[in-house]
């Protein structure tokens, strides 16, 4: 394939992208992503909808193309998808294109995720829909929910999707991992911005763990300069921070410290400004 083939391919599974997560494109996404002109903008998007003639369709009241639910003619990966949509990977083909150097970063063990209900998802938080999903829960199986997603939460284990759960009128975290099927419904007008936690900033205080035989070491590892480590986070995803960093946050001090490095040293603090008492449950 020639070199010109390839970037057009690029640019085509770039719009697929759009369409599937996002559930629209325009001649402007490729203009601004590709610094192309608007009629070969217009000729990839004509020579993909050949490709593909169920997957968009042109909606005259958006002047843009719409996804229309057909089947994509790229294979994605969905890691990918979602590292790009969090702004945190670029989007390609070949995932391997990002990569510079041989490396290898843990394997994850969770399901793998059918891209038809991750993409549903996508679609629901950048349309501001709301969703008829199927969700399994430790606690009451499964069952059908009414949402109103609005964030993409990584916790550096596993993929969150912040919710607005209309059955219990509050915002909650489900594990992406759990959803079995999602149906897009009505546009929902509910907003991040009415998160209470989500919009609530706190500072961690982390020290290094009080028990710790070299406190030295621990300074080195994590850069911790003066006396503590101050970590900015919502308010909803200190527990899963803490947890992920494996950080001792009893009230003691009791956790292993070759096992916990830092610890936690304004608990009672962060309860005060809203962090939700789960997240600090020892």
């Amino acid at each position: 394939m020639s070199l010109h083939r390839e970037v057009q391919r690029e640019r085509l599974f770039y719009l697929e992208f759009l369409a599937l997560f996002l559930g629209r494109v325009s001649r402007k996404d490729l203009v601004s992503r590709f610094g192309i002109s608007e009629p070969a903008a217009t000729k990839d998007l004509t020579i993909y909808t050949e490709l593909a003639p169920e997957v968009l369709r042109y909606d005259l009241k958006q002047k843009c193309y719409v996804f229309s639910g057909g089947e994509p003619y790229f294979i994605h990966d969905i890691d990918q998808a979602l590292y790009s949509l969090a702004g945190g990977r670029a989007i390609a083909i070949d995932p391997e294109h990002a990569k510079r150097l041989p490396s290898w970063i843990n394997s994850s063990i969770k399901r793998k995720m059918p891209l038809s209900l991750v993409a549903t998802i996508s679609r629901c938080i950048y349309q501001h829909r709301k969703m008829t999903a199927e969700y399994g829960s430790l606690s009451k199986g499964s069952k059908m929910r009414t949402l109103s997603p609005v964030a993409l939460v990584n916790d550096g284990l596993r993929w969150h999707v912040r919710c607005y759960a209309h059955e219990h009128q509050e915002f909650r975290d489900y594990n992406l991992a759990r959803f079995s099927a999602a149906i897009e419904a009505d546009l929902s007008d509910v907003r991040l911005d009415q998160d209470p936690e989500w919009n609530t900033e706190v500072s961690l205080r982390l020290i290094a763990h009080p028990k710790a035989e070299h406190p030295e070491t621990i300074h080195m590892d994590y850069d911790i300069a003066e006396d503590a480590k101050y970590v900015t986070l919502r308010a909803c995803l200190v527990g899963y921070f803490l947890r992920h960093w494996h950080i001792d946050y009893s009230d003691t001090a009791s956790g292993n410290p070759r096992a916990h490095q830092l610890f936690l040293d304004n608990k009672r603090e962060l309860l005060d400004q809203g962090v939700p008492q789960w997240a600090l449950e020892f």
